[in-house]
Formats: C-alpha cells, structure tokens, sequence
C-alpha cells in the first residue's frame, strides 16, 4: 500500500467495521458463492411465492381444504359443493387480508417493536438519537453518524 499507514483510530474503525460484515452470515453466503451456478428460476419463483404467502394463510389454506373435502366427500350434492367453495374463499380471504393488514402495520424500518407504533410504549426517534442509537436500537458506530 502506497502512502502513509493507518491510524491506531482508522485501524479500529476499519476492524469494526469488518467484524460487523463478518457477522452477516447471508452476505457471507453470497460472496462465497458468486459466480459458482447459474440461478435456478423455478427456485427463485418459489422463494418469491414464500415471501408473498404467510405461513398462516397456507395453514388456513390447508385446514379449510381438508375439512371441506371431508365435508364435500360425505354429503356431494351441488348446494353443499357450492357452500363449501364459498366458505374456502371467504376463509382464504380473510386470512390474506390479515396477513396484508399486519404487515403493512409493522413498518420494517421502525424496529421499534409495536405494533402500530403510537401509544405511551413508542419511543420517540428523537431520543434515540440523543442516546447515540440506530432505528433498531443498536448502538451508532461512527461511520453510521451524518458528518456535520
């Protein structure tokens, strides 16, 4: 390296800095494996289905179809089919509609832990910073602080 070396406080910044990325475990995956296939697209299709539909609505989904092919397999005739159908994709609904409701409720980028983030429990974002922490309660390094 050309120049002159690193200060005792530069070296320490820059080793926090690389423990901080050596703890991150998915980057690490991805840069010791970029480059080495080619993407599977059915796999990312699928991981992008997973990140749509919750595990509630797919437990719903699965519950509702078997008690109502229980139910359709015993008693087959035309208005209870109709019935049957209707419940399922009411039940489906409701249960996609609430996963849609929590989650745009729990805002990613508050990480305060409340849901809906009002009431006495929130903490105000200006106090946060006065304590010298991030929007996830984690203490600021000097590289996340703006320059002043």
């Amino acid at each position: 390296m050309d120049g002159p070396a690193l200060s005792g406080w530069e070296r320490r910044l820059l080793e926090e800095i690389e423990s901080d990325l050596r703890q991150d475990t998915r980057l690490d995956r991805k840069l010791s494996t970029m480059g080495a296939k080619r993407p599977n697209r059915v796999l990312d299709a699928l991981r992008g289905v997973g990140r749509r539909i919750s595990v509630g609505v797919l437990l719903t989904v699965l519950v509702m179809t078997s008690i109502c092919v229980g139910i359709g397999v015993r008693t087959p005739t035309t208005a209870v089919l109709t019935a049957l159908g209707v419940v399922w994709a009411a039940s489906v609904a409701a249960s996609m509609a609430a996963t849609a409701l929590l989650r745009r409720r729990r805002a990613p980028d508050r990480g305060d832990g409340v849901v809906g983030g009002t009431g006495p429990d929130r903490e105000d974002g200006q106090e946060r910073r006065d304590r010298g922490e991030g929007r996830d309660g984690r203490e600021r390094r000097p590289w996340d602080r703006p320059e002043a």
